[in-house]
């Protein structure tokens, strides 16, 4: 994927930023997008009609609304519902995995301090998106 658009949804700085460099080690043309959290992603995506992501990572938990509502908000939305969306978490508890499947996620990504752990994960899930995009 060329011009990736990536949409990373985590109220953690820290996070952000390490979400970045990994991407950018993986994906050097890749494009990443902030969003603090679930309220104003859904402002993003609903009010550019332009900003159309490839694929979304969500963090569980954050404030106004958490990874698992914005989840359910976007898989109801006939708008983004294709879009590819990961959980990406510090909570990777089977029953928050399972959840998060059932309700549309296409998979899960503990988050990892290490830069590398997360680049080996990002190679997988790019993979994966890939193979069903083209």
């Amino acid at each position: 994927m060329q011009n990736l658009l990536v949409f990373l949804i985590d109220d953690d700085i820290d996070d952000q930023e390490i979400f970045e460099m990994a991407l950018k080690e993986v994906q050097p043309l890749a494009r990443c997008v902030f969003a603090g959290d679930g309220i104003f992603a859904l402002e993003k995506l609903r009010s550019d009609a332009s900003f159309l992501p490839n694929i979304i990572f969500i963090d569980i938990n954050m404030p106004r609304m958490n990874g698992i509502q914005f989840l359910s908000e976007i898989k109801r939305s006939s708008s983004f519902y294709h879009i590819p969306a990961f959980m990406y978490s510090t909570s990777a508890e089977d029953s928050i995995v399972k959840e998060c499947l059932k309700i549309g996620a296409s998979g899960f990504i503990k988050k990892d301090v290490y830069v590398d752990a997360l680049q080996n994960q990002l190679v997988q899930v790019l993979r994966q998106i890939n193979k069903y995009s083209g």
